[in-house]
């Protein structure tokens, strides 16, 4: 119901007889200028802006009401067939393209067949040099094997398909302004610096903070508060300052200092072998505390579905939760009364921790993340 709000898919083929069955598949995307309207439309009505077209599309395809989707300009191209049956395909993958536009479906008009890996590569630095002319967001190219016969005998891994594979494109980069550096307190204690940035759009999100790892980072890069960085951001890794330009044009430098005293519980700061800085706290500091807890109930450790970061803090800020043990005394009664938390969802919660009991010991010592 939501697909078919979308206009650049037909209703109807442009065939005189149909396919009993015709899977299509295709990637559905939102356009640089289509975000853009978008924007600025809720900027006009006052309204909460989207963060970048990526996510702005999958939540689209996902919403209940087909009027919500359609306000979205989304298009769609196809990229290949699954089950057909009453109709005979070309045996090769350009010519399914074809045939798919001839009947009316959308395909993307950058493609290209070419022969020998050279003119792969060829094609690929082509599009690196179109990739901001492009009215989409890419990261790279796809190489396909032309012939499906071939696609077939080459079959695929667990993975991915052994007849395809991603050429991707360096990392974006772009340039903005450090406005503060802050000190985050770790599950460990570690005492980390974040630079707080000028809002930035790169590799398809906004970026408006970043981790600097450690002060030894801080002085490799010459940084100081007020400066002009370049930031990087690859696929979907974490943002990274990767320098500072233009060090001269920044008018009020301000050094970046480790703080004397823990931002979360006011304990001494340590020093800790060449590079870390230290809470000296240990798990009476209340980040310290959130941190291990949230780390105690992630996927990877007893895997507490349910227990996210928002209801961890909230347990821990009403005393509900000072420490792992008392995760497991928790009751359906004291849940209730949390913000936002129904009954359903607190016996839901009860449950999960419930099921949490019966774990194994490489999960359980994960859990206790012991330094």
């Amino acid at each position: 119901h939501n697909v078919r709000t979308i206009r650049n898919i037909p209703l109807r083929l442009d065939m005189n007889k149909p396919p009993k069955r015709l899977e299509v598949r295709g990637e559905i995307f939102l356009s640089k200028q289509g975000f853009a309207r978008l924007n600025s439309r809720a900027r006009d009505a006052g309204g909460k802006q989207f963060v970048n077209p990526r996510n702005t599309a999958a939540g689209a395809v996902r919403q209940l009401d087909a009027r919500n989707t359609s306000k979205i300009p989304l298009q769609m191209y196809c990229y290949s067939v699954g089950v057909v049956e009453g109709v005979t395909l070309p045996g090769c993958l350009s010519g399914i393209f074809d045939q798919l536009e001839s009947w009316g479906l959308p395909a993307n008009p950058e493609r290209k067949t070419v022969t020998g890996i050279d003119d792969c590569l060829a094609y690929s630095l082509a599009l690196l040099e179109k990739r901001n002319k492009l009215e989409y967001e890419i990261d790279g190219a796809v190489i396909k094997v032309d012939d499906l016969q071939i696609q077939a005998e080459l079959g695929s891994n667990a993975r991915s398909p052994r007849w395809a594979t991603a050429y991707k494109f360096p990392a974006e980069e772009k340039s903005t302004r450090v406005l503060d550096v802050e000190f985050q307190v770790g599950r460990t204690g570690t005492i980390t610096p974040v630079a707080r940035l000028e809002p930035v759009f790169v590799g398809g999100v906004t970026v408006s903070n970043t981790t600097l790892h450690n002060m030894n980072e801080i002085e490799r890069l010459g940084l100081r508060i007020g400066d002009e960085v370049i930031v990087r951001r690859a696929g979907d890794v974490i943002p990274k300052v990767v320098k500072v330009i233009r060090p001269e044009q920044n008018k009020n430098p301000k050094r970046i200092v480790v703080p004397e005293h823990c931002p979360a519980c006011g304990s001494v700061v340590e020093k800790d072998g060449e590079v870390m800085y230290r809470c000296s706290a240990g798990i009476i500091c209340p980040a310290q505390r959130k941190e291990s807890i949230k780390h105690f109930a992630s996927r990877a450790a007893l895997d507490i579905e349910g227990l996210g970061d928002k209801l961890v803090e909230q347990l821990v800020d009403t005393g509900m939760v000072n420490n792992v043990a008392d995760i497991f005394r928790l009751t359906v009664t004291q849940l209730v009364e949390l913000e936002r938390m129904g009954e359903k969802s607190a016996a839901n919660l009860v449950a999960a921790i419930d099921r949490s009991k019966s774990t194994n010991l490489p999960r359980f010592l994960y859990a206790l993340g012991i330094r």
